[in-house]
């Protein structure tokens, strides 16, 4: 009996491998419905200043300072508690820098800027982010 069945499973399988690799069963693909990735937002807050002046672009390049120069940039101001949203395509980023209250010693004239910042909505989700 024991012959019998140890020829059975070796017969079986030798016709798996002659067969090739059999698929394994997905139980959760018919149910799931793959949506393309959309576009994804920052949304950006001010409870900091009174009113502030912000500069942004949308990228894909790593270096938002390097890429500053050559986007175009949207200005715009963003009053106290106020929010602004910024939408992104698919696989790009929101870059974007404020400028600093003028202090007492600064030249008149000469805008100061916040480092350009980065939210990173590349990665399919929304931030939320404030000055």
């Amino acid at each position: 009996m024991r012959l019998l069945l140890t020829m059975t499973a070796l017969l079986g399988l030798a016709a798996c491998q002659a067969a090739g690799p059999l698929p394994l069963p997905q139980p959760l693909a018919g149910l799931v419905e793959r949506q393309p990735p959309g576009p994804v937002r920052l949304t950006l807050s001010n409870f900091s200043y009174a009113r502030a002046r912000v500069e942004s672009f949308v990228t894909a390049q790593p270096d938002c300072a390097a890429q500053a120069g050559s986007l175009p940039i949207a200005g715009f101001m963003l009053p106290l508690n106020g929010t602004r949203v910024i939408d992104a395509p698919s696989g790009a980023d929101v870059c974007w820098r404020n400028q600093l209250p003028v202090e007492a010693n600064a030249q008149p004239g000469t805008p100061r800027w916040s480092g350009w910042s980065r939210a990173y909505t590349s990665a399919g989700r929304a931030i939320d982010s404030s000055l």
